[in-house]
């Protein structure tokens, strides 16, 4: 498994932010940008090119789906990992359709969401 030397957390809530940088810290990631928004999102995306996105569906502004599209159109080899409570089964193909490398529940443990990452990862 290659350890991405960079990731760039999406979601508007600051816990669930702080919750990831300490799961994607585990996993030995060095350098990870945090975004609350989707403009400051598109703004660290397009500033530090990350390796690793993880990425909710609800933001202010917006839709995670769109800025997975907009990521992916511009680098496709960025790997980007959708983390949501939202896992109907229509959206979770939707953006697999759309690029997206995973669908993470955010709502499991530590614990398994580290697993699941270590999985894409390793693909």
């Amino acid at each position: 498994m290659a350890i991405p030397e960079s990731a760039l957390i999406v979601d508007d809530e600051a816990h669930v932010r702080a919750f990831l940088k300490l799961v994607l810290e585990r996993l030995g990631i060095p350098v990870i940008y945090e975004a609350g928004r989707m403009g400051e999102a598109r703004e660290k995306f397009a500033a530090h090119s990350p390796v690793l996105v993880t990425l909710d569906i609800n933001l202010p502004g917006g839709s995670g789906m769109d800025l997975l599209r907009e990521f992916r159109a511009v680098d496709d080899d960025v790997l980007i990992v959708m983390i949501s409570t939202e896992v109907q089964a229509g959206l979770v193909n939707e953006a697999v359709g759309a690029g997206a490398d995973g669908f993470i529940r955010k709502d499991l443990p530590c614990e398994a969401i580290l697993a699941e990452l270590k999985d894409i990862l390793a693909d």
